[in-house]
């Protein structure tokens, strides 16, 4: 271990002494160094040249900026990959610390003490009668709560009314029930329950302000003192048909409430925390409408699995209902309150996860809308039995039973129409199905088909049909239905008005179809006759093109040309057949020496059907020819090659057009032009 003193700048604190203080520095385990250091700015980082130079992995070389003024200490990050962290948590801002906090950087930690001689100086320092800080620290340091009422106990603690003379508000207290401070069991689940429920910040969840010990050495904690009335009382209410009640808490209310205790315990699910205790009177409902979950004292992390219990406790006595017919929390080897227990609760040999407390949801709404329970409750043994037999009564079946002597079932005033909806109870049979498969499998899930309900949809646990599809579509659009009605009236009075105006102009049509079919023979004719004149054309002009190849075989040039000008004066087929005309006349042109008139012809053949014929090569003749003004013997190759071509294409002409005349008589009523309304 090393020692050194700060060689950072120095300052005083109170007159000429100087508060000191002691940095210890730890890798892993291992203490590697004490610095005792006086007020300035320190480095630390692995560089040699830092003030207190910290050698060990991840650690930056400057790392870390130690502030100390007066009797405070403050880090800083210099923003280097490393990070600096207290308490697990990286700092981002220059943060203080204070005696004993351990700050982490890299593979190394310190933490800082005063020696003696400074923290008795702090203290005589603070304590200066000038300084006029008696009265407030006088009313810090007394006791910090005084008790003045009893609000509810439970198996294993009583709720107080308190007052915290710190910051002057009313609180709930919890402590142990007299005798049970002794059990190291119980003290543990006590502060396990404070801890826990502190550690779920949730607004629908109830808030612990503050774990302690008081000066009679009672474990305490305390948290927000809830004004109102829990569900149970809501209920009661409306079971007894309370007018006040039933305008205050009618089922859209009430199920605005669940949803804030659904998503109480589904913030708890993702914490990994399961309730257990679920039940109408651990539901508390503020004077302003807050709703909080109250008792997580049976609440145990998920990862925790099932609570270890002894054998003394693995079977419960025999318990008779009290007059007013209810149960208080068990605990042991069965956790909860009956009836509101799920199947696997009630045996008390399964680990719990969140279908659990889904089904226990289930149970809940079940007592929302039918203001009463699924079973009658006689003794524990039967109501246990009967729940993890399934053996509970269907919703709807419920509500019609008859009550103890023959009492009638309570009135659902706040239902709509005094029934249970039907969307509600299918929810109610899916969260509350035995094999736990057949659950909703998360709170989140449940939501869905409860906010699918609240919006007018069909929840998928009701498997809603097209007609009950298209009842909540009318229910969901009111306004939109009366609009649509009006809009089908007004369309079927358009419609009966169209359909007179068609008849009429069906009859009107019906009676110009006689002339309609004489314009149509007459068509018919004049196409006939149009296709004979182009039958006629089109073979004169074959027969002109036939004998302008003849010519053009014997070398006759110009009677060639005249007979091809004709053949072209009675063509109006594609354009490959116009191309192939014109090729003939500019063969006809090269014999007599018109190669100008050539290779116009050439050129507007291939602009016809480009590629027929090589347009570049016979360019080049004829061009060749232009300026020597002689022609070969035999020809240019291309003509013969051409000429030939003509003649092929000549007979296929002939075959295709001229061997297949038209037909001169045609079925007088096919496609004949047809008018129908």
């Amino acid at each position: 271990m090393s020692a050194s003193s700060g060689v950072g700048p120095t300052t005083q604190l109170f007159g000429e002494t100087f508060v000191k203080a002691e940095i210890h520095v730890f890798v892993g385990a291992e203490p590697v160094a004490i610095y005792s250091i006086q007020p300035g700015i320190y480095l630390l980082g692995r560089d040699d040249s830092c003030h207190l130079p910290i050698h060990a992995e991840r650690v930056a070389g400057m790392h870390l900026r130690l502030s100390f003024h007066g009797h405070r200490l403050l880090v800083e990050d210099l923003e280097n990959t490393g990070g600096v962290f207290i308490g697990g948590a990286q700092i981002r801002l220059p943060t203080p610390i204070y005696q004993k906090t351990e700050v982490h950087l890299g593979a190394a930690r310190f933490y800082f003490e005063f020696d003696e001689e400074s923290r008795v100086q702090i203290a005589a320092e603070l304590s200066d009668p000038t300084l006029g800080l008696e009265g407030i620290r006088s009313e810090l340091l007394q006791e910090p709560h005084q008790v003045t009422n009893t609000l509810g106990q439970g198996g294993m603690g009583l709720v107080l009314a308190a007052r915290d003379l710190r910051i002057h508000r009313s609180v709930a207290m919890k402590v142990l029930r007299p005798g049970n401070e002794f059990s190291a069991d119980k003290l543990l689940r006590f502060v396990s329950e404070a801890q826990l429920t502190g550690q779920l910040e949730h607004p629908n969840i109830i808030p612990v302000y503050q774990l302690g010990v008081g000066a009679d050495a009672q474990v305490f904690y305390t948290m927000k003192h809830v004004r109102g009335r829990t569900l149970e009382e809501v209920l009661e209410g409306l079971k007894a048909g309370d007018a006040q009640m039933c305008a205050q808490y009618p089922l859209p209310a009430l199920l605005t409430v669940f949803m804030k205790v659904a998503d109480a315990i589904a913030f708890a699910h993702a914490q990994g925390v399961v309730h257990r205790d679920l039940k109408p009177a651990n539901i508390m409902i503020g004077a302003f409408g807050e709703v909080l979950v109250m008792d997580w004292g049976l609440a145990r992390r998920i990862a925790e699995g099932p609570e270890a219990v002894g054998a003394e406790e693995r079977s419960l006595p025999k318990i008779i209902l009290p007059s007013e017919g209810r149960f208080e929390t068990l605990d042991g080897a069965v956790v909860g309150t009956p009836p509101f227990l799920s199947p696997e609760q009630a045996a008390g040999n399964a680990p719990l996860d969140v279908r659990s407390d889904v089904f226990v949801m289930g149970v809940i709404l079940y007592n929302i809308i039918s203001l009463r329970l699924p079973l009658e409750l006689h003794d524990l043994d039967a109501v246990l039995q009967k729940i993890c037999a399934g053996r509970w009564v269907p919703l709807e079946e419920r509500v019609r039973q008859l009550g103890k002597n023959g009492a009638s079932a309570p009135a659902l005033l706040h239902c709509p129409g005094g029934k249970p909806p039907e969307g509600l109870v299918a929810i109610v049979e899916k969260a509350m199905q035995y094999n736990v498969q057949n659950r909703y499998q998360t709170m989140d899930a449940f939501q869905r088909d409860l906010l699918a309900y609240q919006n007018g949809f069909a929840p998928s646990a009701e498997k809603a049909g097209f007609f009950r599809q298209l009842q909540l579509l009318l229910g969901r659009r009111r306004r939109e239905a009366v609009v649509a009605v009006c809009f089908l009236v007004f369309s079927q009075v358009l419609l009966t008005y169209f359909l007179g105006r068609i008849s009429a102009d069906r009859r009107a049509l019906r009676r110009n179809e006689s002339e309609l079919a004489s314009a149509n023979q007459d068509l018919k004719r004049k196409n006939q006759q149009l296709e004979q004149i182009v039958f006629q054309l089109r073979a004169t002009s074959l027969r002109n093109f036939e004998d302008a190849l003849a010519q053009l075989k014997q070398k006759r040039g110009g009677q060639a040309l005249s007979q091809i000008n004709l053949a072209l004066v009675g063509v109006n087929d594609s354009p490959k057949v116009q191309a192939r005309y014109l090729i003939i006349r500019g063969l006809a042109n090269t014999q007599l020496g018109f190669y100008s008139e050539a290779l116009t012809d050439f050129r507007l053949a291939a602009t016809a059907d480009p590629g027929c014929i090589p347009l570049e090569q016979m360019e080049s003749d004829l061009e060749l020819g232009l300026e020597n003004g002689s022609h070969p013997q035999d020809g240019w190759a291309w003509e013969k090659r051409e000429l030939s071509a003509a003649v092929q294409f000549a007979s296929s002409i002939k075959r295709k057009h001229i061997n297949t005349p038209p037909n001169i008589l045609p079925n007088p009523d096919d496609n004949r032009i047809k008018l129908r309304p």
